[in-house]
């Protein structure tokens, strides 16, 4: 379907962002050529293998941490781990 298509563009487009970056919600909509930051946030909570497409590399505007499919605290790790050091300076 159409949605299955799209979802698959959002996670080949989260392969692609880099270890160590991020990515806003809106950022990633542009690349995949979608005006709505809230529909690459619904494909982002659709990914199935979250270990091999990293969506926790897409933070909200403003570098907020923005949704997770896991516990905010485990996304907040693997941005430590990687390096993102605005993100995690914020205390969130």
């Amino acid at each position: 379907s159409g949605q299955t298509r799209f979802r698959e563009r959002v996670w080949r487009a989260m392969q692609e962002i880099p270890y160590g970056e991020v990515l806003t919600y809106g950022e990633l909509a542009a690349r995949v050529g979608c005006a709505s930051a809230r529909a690459v946030g619904q494909a982002c909570g659709a990914n199935p293998v979250p270990v091999l497409v990293p969506c926790h590399r897409v933070v909200a505007a403003g570098g907020r941490l923005g949704g997770w499919s896991g516990p905010a605290r485990l996304k907040k790790r693997l941005l430590v781990l990687e390096g993102v050091k605005q993100i995690v300076s914020r205390g969130q």
